[in-house]
């Protein structure tokens, strides 16, 4: 093999090593984004608070809260039109 191709080949091999470090370190936040959320949601369904849930996802990884959209706005009820 050529010096040019040696370091193709080098070149290569460093891009993919760097993608699979970024997708393993990615795998890993988002397995703990996960292991949180599971929780939240079993301690919701148990009764906890909404607002102690959220101070508990606030206190362990304060990025979740602020990746996830914003609540829907809570419209008041209108009158129900009432066809004949």
């Amino acid at each position: 093999m050529t010096t040019e191709g040696q370091g193709i080949d080098g070149s290569l091999l460093a891009e993919i090593g760097g993608r699979l470090e970024r997708l393993s370190e990615a795998r890993h936040r988002l397995a703990r984004h996960h292991r949180i959320l599971v929780r939240a949601a079993t301690e919701l369904r148990l009764g906890r608070s909404a607002e102690g849930v959220l101070a508990q996802i606030r206190e362990q990884c304060p990025e979740l809260l602020a990746l996830a959209p914003a609540p829907a706005p809570v419209r008041p009820a209108g009158r129900i039109a009432i066809s004949a």
